[in-house]
Parts: C-alpha cells; sequence; structure tokens
C-alpha cells in the first residue's frame, strides 16, 4: 500500500512537464538573473594591509588570479592555518538584491579536500556559514559553486567575508542580483510548512568553530529561519554533562589539562572563554529559535555520564564519579559507565538539571534514548525492585524475561510522572499559560522499546509524551542490521485518537542518495507523518555519499512534498557551478599537474 500511495502521488505531480529546477536561493531562479552584477576582483577588499600578493604570509589573504570561459578576475586565498582577519568589500549597488558568492573547490593536492568561510553584511550581526561542496572535475580540475549568503536592501552596506577555523578557501567572486517586490516578499516569508524537527548535540556546534561571542555561536542557526525545520531539540550534551554554566551539571573537560586531542581541548576553552564572558550559549540557542519562531526543546542523552579511555577526563560527570555506587552492574557485578534509574538520587538529579534549564521556558524536554542503553541493570537498586515486584531474584532469570521488562517499564514510568510533575508544577510557578511538552527519540520497533522499559502505549495514555521521534541507530537494542527500517505502523497504532504524534528520523550526515533521501520521506508522507525528524543537520555540509551541492537545501525542505516527489524522479537540483580555466599559475589542461611526486 506504501509503495502504490507514493507511485500514484508521484505519477500524478510529475504528469505536469518539469521546467528547470532550482533551490530556493538560487540565483538563476530570479526574474532579473541577466541583469546580476559580478565582482570578480577582489583586490578591492579592505583592509588592503590583509592582502598580499607573492609568497603567503600567516594571517594574509592571497590574491590570485582565476580564470573561466566567461570571466576572469583576482580571486582571495587562505590555507586551512592562515588564520586572516575579516575583510570587507563595500557595495555600491541600491535597492533589493539577493547576494551571492562564488566559492571554489579546494584541491588536497591529489583529490578534494574541505573548504569554507563565512559571509554577512555588515548590518547583520551573524555570519552564514558557506562551503563549496563539489567535487573536482577530471584532470583535477577546480570549480566554483555559488553560495547564498543573504537578501537585503544595499544602502552602502559592505560584504564581509572571514575564514572559517581550519578550513582552506578561495573566493573568487561577489554577485548582486535585482529582485522584484514579489521575489522579496517570497523569499522573506516563513515557511507554510514548518513540520520538520532538527536536533542539535551540544557539542559539535561549538568545537570545530572556536566561539567566543554569542554572535559566534548563533552562526550554526543562520540558515534555519525560512526552512520546514519548525521544532528545535536541543541537547545540552549528554545526561548531566552541559554546554552551559550549571549549578547541577558538568561541562565536559571541567578541570581537565590534559586532553586527547586538540580538538576536545578547543571545545573546553570555548565554553570556559563563553563563561567567563557572561555568555549562556544554551540562552543563545533558546533564543535563536525563539527569533525564528521555533519550538525549543531541552534534550538530555540519558546515557551520557562519562567516557572510557582517552575521553575518561573529557566526559567527566563530577556526579557520576562522585557516586560509583549508583551505577549500572551486569548481572555479574562487573560495572558499567551508565547511572542506573532504578536509583530514586540518580532521576532527582536529572530532575534538578531539567528544572534549572527551565528558567529559559523552552517549549518542552525531552530525552533521546537512542544516546543511550542500558538505563538500569542488575545493580541493588532495581534487583529489589524487581524482588518487589515480582518476588523473585533477577539475577535468576533470562535478560529477556518479561518480568526484567515490566520491571523496567515501571521504573521508567515512574520517572517520566516525575518529569512530567515538574513540568506543570514550573509551568504554574511561572505563571505559564502553555502546557510545556515532553519529546523523546525513540526505538525502531515495538520489541525493542519493551525490552528497555519504554512502555510508550502507556506513557501516551498517561499524557507523559507529546512528540516523538523514532530512530533506528541505537546500540544496545536489538543489535540487528535494519539500517532505516522502522516500523512506522506501530506508531501509528499506538498514538491513533491521541494527541502524541511520532516522526521517522534520518540522519544527516547518513543519508544515502539524494534521490533515495526524498523517495524514503516522500513515502513517510504520504503515509501520514507528520513531518521528518533530522538528526544533527548543519547548513554548510555536503550530501555524505559525495552528490554534489548541500544536503542542507534538501534537509530544510522536507515539509514539501511537492518538491520531494519532483526530485524523488527527476533528482535533486544542482547549485549554479562555474568550471575554472586557470587558478593561479595552474592553467587547467588535459595534462593534470602533481604527478611527478
Amino acid at each position: 500500500m506504501k509503495c502504490l500511495t507514493l507511485c500514484l502521488l508521484t505519477a500524478l505531480f510529475c504528469a505536469r512537464a518539469v521546467a528547470q529546477d532550482y533551490f530556493r536561493h538560487d540565483s538563476r531562479a530570479l526574474s532579473q538573473a541577466s541583469k546580476a552584477v559580478l565582482i570578480t576582483d577582489l583586490s578591492r577588499m579592505q583592509p588592503q594591509a590583509a592582502l598580499i600578493t607573492g609568497r603567503r604570509q600567516k594571517g594574509k589573504w592571497k590574491m590570485l588570479p582565476f580564470e573561466t570561459v566567461e570571466m576572469k578576475g583576482t580571486a582571495l586565498s587562505v590555507y586551512s592555518a592562515t588564520n586572516p582577519p575579516r575583510v570587507s568589500l563595500p557595495l555600491l549597488e541600491k535597492g533589493w538584491h539577493s547576494v551571492h558568492v562564488g566559492l571554489a573547490t579546494t584541491s588536497g593536492g591529489f583529490n578534494i579536500g574541505g573548504n569554507g568561510i563565512k559571509a554577512k553584511l555588515s548590518d547583520e550581526p551573524v555570519f552564514r556559514r558557506l562551503a563549496n561542496n563539489l567535487a573536482l572535475l577530471p584532470n583535477r580540475r577546480a570549480v566554483i559553486q555559488e553560495c547564498f549568503v543573504s537578501v537585503a536592501e544595499l544602502n552602502g552596506q559592505s560584504l564581509e567575508i572571514a575564514p572559517m577555523p581550519g578550513l582552506p578557501a578561495t573566493v573568487c567572486y561577489v554577485k548582486l542580483v535585482p529582485m522584484t517586490v514579489e521575489e522579496v516578499a517570497a523569499s522573506r516569508e516563513r515557511s507554510k510548512h514548518r513540520t520538520s524537527i532538527a536536533t542539535f548535540d551540544g557539542h559539535s556546534w561549538i568545537w570545530p568553530f572556536k566561539p567566543t561571542t554569542a554572535e559566534e555561536l548563533a552562526e550554526e542557526f543562520r540558515g534555519y529561519e525560512d526552512t520546514d525545520i519548525g521544532k528545535w531539540w536541543f541537547q545540552v550534551t549528554g545526561s548531566d554533562l552541559v554546554c552551559y554554566p550549571s549549578k547541577v551539571g558538568t561541562y565536559p573537560g571541567e578541570g581537565t589539562v590534559d586532553f586527547p586531542t586538540g580538538a576536545y581541548a578547543a571545545y573546553t576553552q570555548s565554553l570556559e572563554t563563553l563563561f567567563k564572558a557572561g555568555v549562556n550559549p544554551l540562552k543563545v540557542a533558546r533564543d535563536a529559535a525563539k527569533a525564528q519562531g521555533a519550538e525549543f526543546h531541552v534534550m538530555l542523552r540519558p546515557g551520557g555520564w562519562a567516557g572510557s579511555m582517552p575521553y575518561e577526563e573529557t566526559f567527566n560527570s563530577r556526579f557520576y564519579y562522585e557516586h560509583p555506587e549508583w551505577r549500572c552492574l551486569d548481572r555479574d557485578g562487573t560495572p558499567t559507565f551508565y547511572m542506573s534509574y532504578a536509583v530514586p538520587e540518580v532521576r532527582r538529579h536529572l530532575i534538578e538539571l531539567l528544572r534549572e534549564t527551565l528558567e529559559l521556558q523552552p517549549e518542552g524536554v525531552g530525552f533521546l534514548f537512542n544516546r543511550g542503553m542500558p538505563l538500569m541493570l542488575w545493580e541493588e537498586a532495581f534487583c529489589a525492585r524487581f524482588k518487589e515486584m515480582h518476588n523473585a531474584d533477577a539475577r535468576s532469570v533470562e535478560d529477556d524475561d518479561p518480568r526484567i521488562q515490566s520491571t523496567r517499564a515501571a521504573v521508567m514510568t515512574g520517572f517520566m510522572r516525575e518529569v512530567r510533575a515538574l513540568l506543570d508544577e514550573t509551568a504554574a510557578r511561572q505563571g505559564r499559560k502553555e502546557r510545556y511538552k515532553i519529546s523523546l527519540g525513540t526505538f525502531a520497533r515495538e520489541a525493542d522499546n519493551q525490552r528497555w522499559g519504554l512502555d510508550l502505549p502507556n506513557w501516551i495514555q498517561l499524557g507523559l509524551v507529546d512528540d516523538i521521534a523514532v530512530t533506528w541507530f541505537a546500540y544496545h537494542t536489538s543489535f540487528e542490521k535494519t539500517p532505516g527500517q522502522i516500523d512506522m505502523d506501530y506508531y501509528r497504532r499506538i498514538t491513533q485518537g491521541t494527541s502524541a504524534r511520532a516522526w521517522p528520523m534520518v540522519i544527516a550526515w547518513k543519508t544515502g542518495k539524494p534521490k533515495e533521501l526524498c523517495q524514503k520521506t516522500a513515502a513517510w508522507l504520504a503515509d501520514g507523518a507528520p513531518g521528518i525528524a533530522i538528526w544533527d543537520p548543519q547548513v554548510m555540509k555536503g550530501w555524505p555519499e559525495g552528490s554534489p551541492g548541500n544536503v542542507f537545501d534538501v534537509l530544510g525542505r522536507l515539509g514539501h512534498k511537492d518538491d520531494l516527489l519532483r526530485w524523488s524522479k527527476n533528482g535533486v537540483p544542482s547549485p549554479l557551478s562555474v568550471p575554472l580555466t586557470r587558478l593561479d599559475d595552474n592553467h587547467f589542461s588535459r595534462w593534470f599537474p602533481n604527478t611527478g611526486f
């Protein structure tokens, strides 16, 4: 039935002639694209002292000649450790324009390397992160990808460009495309299909970028404002490992002086720098969501307490290390890296952490159970509860005994009641009219949820869960190889006739090919899913399997069924790309370089 539904919808939609397809902010889609102003001489950037020719220098943008079949000019180039200052280009045009930057691929010498810059207009507070996500052409030929920056009324601003930490870049041109009143209105209109959920992991929005200000933190969210993503599930980082100044939790790496890698040291140093400056990263994220009209849910990773070597001092919950007596124990008494939810003190600790985050008044809180199991094993607190419920020794029965599952369910249902009580009590104290929601990331199939005590049918009937994202990637669940195979029929059955809803989830960095992603998500929507949940999307990332362009161009449109159906049949649009014929001394030809080493 599912395939038939999708096929009928696809046939109906694609019966119409398909014109040239573009993503929303592609300059070619604008009616006055032929009147675009193209600035290819970036030697005009200011300050001039930041630009050089000749041998490269630290802290300087190198000016390089470049050519394509249709243009030539002076590009600006940096390597990953150049660390130049931001530079700006005065814009002389007036009126409403769409602003774009031409960014070249960056060769690693033999094959493609990563790249990125950030750009904004001088009167905008937050940079937008950009990257060229194209492959080198044959014979190692570089290619420009055009990247959207902003829609704005120009009246004397400059375009500012800054490097991205640890990334090289070659910036070739700036394009300004005039816009009609109707195009401006359409570009500024918030999506009417805000049905998607995005998760943020609390870690990777900080550690590659080394933010020191609230504005730098907010760069993570620039580009979400006109997408279909209407709910942000923001993870504090772990269970009580948090990315904000906390009286209850521990920030990762707190007190650590010897880190396993520089990246983890940079993460902790960024947090400490931000805290010292009075910046609360969780508040920055919450404020960004509010500005974009998105729901903001504070999410915990229930199993994220501590790490083994080499992460024992990077993921280092004080609560975990101070209370070894409350850890999960295997049947034979072997301790694990998890805290037991059968222990009342563990549950109370997390309640206090949530109480602290509710001061920011998010729309909800929740738990991503796929990160991860177990929540309880055979420690004394669990065995005592098992004995109380079943008058038997938990260590004497099989791992999959239904009584083990029912005891876990009883513990977790009690915890969910405690969370609901906290939310209702806090809402009353705050004079809040809207009810706080509870959101959960759960497992692919009924048996996986039952095994670990996630009694979803009961929780739904008790009003203990509102939104569910169904994940198929979770350790310590079934261990069966079922990538992407989630039982949405089960979730439709348990939510039918209730206010709870279930979203199937995709992983931003494990999407499969573009058409495959569109086919899968279109089928879910055709079968009645309220939307799609997306695990950790980022605006500047490319397709994980190497297709050209930015995966976020599709992930940001997963509420548009018509687009998904069209792309399922015809493929997704390609970004505007321009092959280079020359970059610096490399005149691209059939004789590709670097073969003599």
